[in-house]
């Protein structure tokens, strides 16, 4: 405490020492003065000290005349007096009415050298006009005697010059003011010297206002420039703004800088500037404490502030209330409007003093630095109050003020940034610590993640392949989500692992020559699997000539694969270049994108683990491919590096070192080899090795990898089909079934991922599994987003015993599906009601004996009736439109019969229409009809079948006019939560088409209208 004291007296008595000096002359008037009754005679030795003189004394003064220096003085000897220069006017003056008051000011000066002298008026209220030896030398607005003409100044400082004529300079001063102004006349000393000296005066001033305001605003630039750079830190931008206006607040008083650099000839506007600042300086002042502080303020008490100071800106800095006609300006009008404006000012003040007060009492970090800048302002606003009410100036005040602000925010800034980097030292120590248990726990969760893991998938693929008995068709879909979801959470989890396996340098790798055609291998399976819309090409600049490398196949595929992942996520539109080229004893890889570009605060990042760039649109994954892609680099000897401009593209570069001319491959695996050259084989196509009823259909354009498969397959049993290309094995499984089949990614004509979107056209996963065999990697984050329809994906080369387990795998999973596809549909459709039959049958006996036509007719509807709902492989398929339609007919044909005249149908239906739907789809909706709407009302009721085209879709149209069913039901209904199988096992059918919709109104009392909107063509 009693260091912030110190520091308060401390500023206190710095401004106080530095006003008295500044206006000594104002309060100790002892120096005796050179000017007696208009004369003053200045020796040689005044002029040669280093100071200026004041013409301080009695000068002579003629009040109520503006006198010109062609009129003779003495001519008006009666009305002239002495009066004290400087002092305010006083008497002897007439009320002007129609202009405001004048004088006229002279004295003469006696020179010991004929030369220029100078003179420095500090302003002389409120207009003047000054003549040395006969001639106008300067002047501040227009005196006059009319209010028309009389232009008053702003409290500018100026200097004037003028030539001796016979050792004799004869000064005449025309001074015009307001009427019954308080301060007119020449109420502050004019220094007079000579020429060399009043400028180097004027300048030092000048210079003074210049360093302070100048050394404001460069450093709230410096301030705005350092927020700019991160905009984070908020209080480095109100500071910035804060030092701003307070530079552009002292060029606007004093010496005035601004209005000597931008000329605003207007006082108005210039009063408009002087007033208006202000409020904002204190505004921004209060948002810089409140950010550096917010514990000590509360935000609806600044918000309350800001805006009442905006208003008194708006107020003052707009529409200046201080205007008034020359004729109204009066002493007590000047109060009144003076003592306001410091009421709309002085709470802005007051509660920056209580902010400060608290945080000096609180003892908050750098709350003595802050005291030194508040007790300055303080100290400033105080005299520039005073100077506002007694025009006592204070020029050198501003330089004060400047020293203690730059002084107080440089401390500050230096105490924070020693904290700061304390602090930092301390963060740092412990990020390395928590950094190495965040290693030792990637590494410890991986492995404990896997057991669980392997759990779950294990668990799952028994459940899909039936080991715990069939399941319905959704059920089996959504374990297979289970199990598809449990692969790419264990994908993750191999990446962590691989992560820390780095970090605590366990990760292996077996180089070994690969040639460098690698690189086109994995780019042409990436561009296999790119939609067919994308806008980004990916182009291969690689001679296939060059020597090979020395790296782990494997893991080179890895790096290559992210860097083109990592590329093709960043490019909406463009190019992505793949060039290789030699240099010395290493191969030299680019992957170059056009895409957005990373912006140059994340390069040194960007291989982080975990680390992703911020403000894009992709956000998918850990932010480990960049980082694992470096890793293998590192461990393979080579280097790694990026350029990128933001908004242009990015290119990564990395370096394999290159194999020695005698190493050899030594790897002789029976795996499968893509993409190499071989001696030529040819089979005949299609290869046929019959064995057991699972049958594989193998498709590859390469013959020797068709054999290889083949052979291995067919010493395990299968019946083994070979094609090389996929228009044949679309052709093929047209007219045949197989069990599962096997796809080569890579194939000239069509691609494996085009073979795979043909076959879901006609198979579902279930009802047809697909193996993907890929040179990229098996856990590709491209192949999973893709959906190319592959049930699994296994890398090249082969491991052949995988290879059998997944086919036994995926075999029994199909036959899962298949059973409980079976199981299921045996469900629905055992939906023959005991009582209809019963109810029939009794109904044709009755009808044999009176009519045989309708009975036979009904024996026939009842036959088509049973064959739809008996015929297992009926039940199973897609049917044309009007099979179904059939069945419906056959069936009202026979509850016609059963109801008489209580049953009327209605047809409203187009025979041109062919379309595929479900089987028995139709006719349980309109049993349903019959039975819950029309029969429960004992006057019977109407049915109502439409099938008509409605644009691109057929609309199927059910309506009867029965019962109708409750809103709670109907609810249930359409949430298939009701036991209503008639309706929901429909429901279900249409819901597995594309593009089909099923909506259901009802009304109790009034019937029930079931609509059906399918597309024209896509089941045809």
């Amino acid at each position: 405490m009693k260091k912030n004291f110190f520091i308060m007296i401390s500023i206190i008595m710095l401004f106080a020492i530095v006003f008295i000096i500044e206006n000594v002359h104002y309060f100790f008037k002892d120096d005796a003065p050179i000017v007696k009754q208009g004369m003053a005679i200045v020796s040689s030795e005044q002029l040669e000290n280093n100071r200026t003189i004041k013409l301080n004394g009695e000068w002579s003064f003629y009040p109520n005349l503006l006198l010109s220096p062609q009129q003779s003085l003495n001519d008006y000897t009666n009305q002239r007096i002495f009066l004290k220069v400087p002092d305010k006017w006083e008497g002897n003056f007439e009320f002007n009415e129609d202009g405001p008051i004048v004088g006229t000011y002279h004295v003469s000066i006696k020179v010991p050298i004929e030369r220029q002298y100078g003179l420095f008026f500090r302003y002389i209220h409120k207009a003047s006009r000054v003549f040395i030896n006969g001639i106008e030398v300067g002047g501040k607005g227009n005196p006059s005697t009319s209010f028309t003409e009389f232009q008053s100044e702003n409290d500018d400082k100026f200097i004037v010059i003028g030539q001796s004529k016979e050792q004799v300079l004869d000064i005449l001063i025309q001074v015009a003011s307001y009427n019954q102004y308080p301060t007119s006349g020449i109420v502050y000393p004019i220094e007079f010297g000579t020429t060399e000296k009043v400028q180097k005066f004027y300048d030092q001033k000048r210079l003074n206002d210049i360093v302070a305001s100048m050394g404001h605003i460069v450093f709230g630039i410096v301030y705005l420039i350092s927020y700019g750079q991160n905009r984070k830190r908020k209080e480095e931008l109100f500071l910035g703004l804060f030092m701003i206006l307070m530079g552009f607040d002292l060029s606007f008083i004093n010496m005035k800088i601004f209005f000597q650099i931008v000329p605003i000839e207007l006082i108005n506007n210039q009063i408009r500037l002087q007033l208006g600042i202000v409020p904002l300086v204190n505004m921004c002042l209060i948002l810089f404490l409140y950010t550096m502080y917010p514990q000590v303020v509360k935000k609806k008490v600044v918000y309350t502030f800001v805006i009442f100071l905006v208003f008194t800106f708006l107020i003052y800095g707009i529409s200046n209330p201080f205007y008034l006609d020359n004729s109204e300006v009066t002493e007590q009008a000047l109060v009144i409007l003076q003592i306001t404006y410091i009421v709309f000012v002085t709470p802005g003040i007051i509660y920056i003093a209580l902010i400060l007060i608290r945080i000096i009492l609180r003892n908050l970090e750098g709350a003595s630095y802050l005291l030194i800048i508040f007790v300055a302002i303080c100290c400033y606003a105080f005299l520039i109050i005073v100077n506002f009410l007694t025009e006592i100036p204070v020029d050198y005040s501003q330089s004060v003020l400047f020293f203690c602000i730059l002084v107080g925010f440089s401390s500050l800034l230096n105490y924070r940034a020693n904290a700061t980097f304390m602090k930092l030292e301390a963060i740092t120590e412990e990020l390395r610590t928590h950094n190495h248990m965040k290693d030792e726990f990637l590494l410890k969760t991986s492995h404990e993640l896997r057991t669980p893991l392997n759990g779950i998938l294990n668990l799952s693929k028994l459940l899909m392949e039936g080991g715990q008995g069939p399941l319905k068709r959704i059920q089996q879909e959504q374990v297979i989500l289970i199990h598809n979801i449990t692969q790419r959470l264990g994908h993750l989890v191999e990446d962590l692992l691989f992560s820390s396996n780095h970090m605590s340098g366990e990760l292996r790798v077996s180089p070994r020559t690969v040639p460098i055609s690698i690189i086109n291998d994995v780019v042409t399976e990436i561009r296999s699997v790119m939609s067919a819309n994308s806008y980004v090409r990916i182009l291969v600049e690689v001679d296939l000539t060059l020597p090979p490398m020395l790296t782990d196949e494997l893991r080179f595929k890895q790096i290559l694969y992210n860097l083109l992942h990592n590329a093709i996520q960043h490019t909406e539109i463009g190019e992505i270049t793949v060039t290789a080229y030699q240099q010395q004893k290493h191969m030299v890889i680019e992957v170059s994108d056009t895409g957005k570009g990373i912006p140059a605060q994340d390069l040194e990042r960007i291989f982080n683990a975990f680390y992703q760039v911020k403000n894009i649109h992709h956000k998918d994954g850990l932010g480990l491919g960049l980082s694992i892609a470096k890793n293998i680099v590192d461990k393979l000897n080579g280097e790694i590096y990026v350029k990128s401009t933001f908004g242009e593209g990015t290119t990564f570069t990395f370096t394999m070192p290159l194999a020695a001319e005698d190493q050899a491959d030594k790897d002789n695996s029976l795996a499968i080899i893509t993409q190499t050259p071989s001696e030529i084989l040819q089979l005949e196509l299609p290869l046929i090795h019959k064995g057991n009823d699972k049958k594989i259909l193998v498709v590859d354009d390469d013959h020797i990898n068709i054999k290889v498969l083949a052979d291995v397959l067919a010493l395990k049993g299968y019946t083994v089909i070979g094609v090389d290309n996929g228009f044949a094995a679309v052709d093929y499984i047209k007219t045949n079934q197989v069990n599962c089949m096997l796809v080569d990614l890579m194939m000239d004509g069509m691609s494996g991922y085009e073979l795979c979107k043909q076959v879901r056209k006609h198979y579902d996963m279930l009802e047809l599994p697909i193996i993907v065999l890929t040179a990229i990697m098996k856990h590709s984050d491209l192949l999973l987003t893709l959906q190319v329809g592959a049930n699994d994906y296994l890398q090249k080369p082969v491991d052949i015993d995988e290879l059998l387990l997944r086919i036994e795998s995926l075999s029994s999973v199909r036959q899962a599906s298949i059973d409980a596809i079976e199981a299921e549909m045996n469900h629905l459709y055992s939906q023959v009601t005991p009582h209809f039959v019963y109810n029939t049958l009794n109904t044709i006996i009755g009808l044999s004996y009176t009519d045989m036509d309708n009975t036979r007719e009904a024996l026939y509807s009842l036959a088509t009736y049973f064959r739809a709902k008996l015929n297992v492989h009926y039940r199973n398929n897609m049917i044309l439109i009007e099979e179904e339609i059939e069945l419906v007919k056959a069936y009202l044909y026979i509850e016609k019969i059963r109801f008489g005249d209580r049953l009327t149908i209605k047809y409203d239906i187009d025979e041109s229409i062919q379309l595929m739907i479900p089987a028995l789809s139709l006719q349980p909706l309109v049993e349903n009809a019959v039975f819950h709407g029309v029969s429960k009302k004992p006057e019977g009721g109407t049915i109502e079948v439409s099938v008509q085209r409605e644009g691109q879709f057929v609309r199927i149209k059910i309506y009867d006019d029965g019962v109708g069913i409750p809103a709670t039901q109907l609810q249930q209904l359409m949430n298939e939560e009701s036991s209503r199988i008639g309706f929901t096992n429909p429901l279900k059918k249409f819901k597995l088409m594309k593009n089909a919709s099923l909506r259901l109104y009802s009304e109790e009392g009034k019937g029930t209208t079931i609509l059906i909107l399918l597309p024209e063509g896509d089941g045809a």
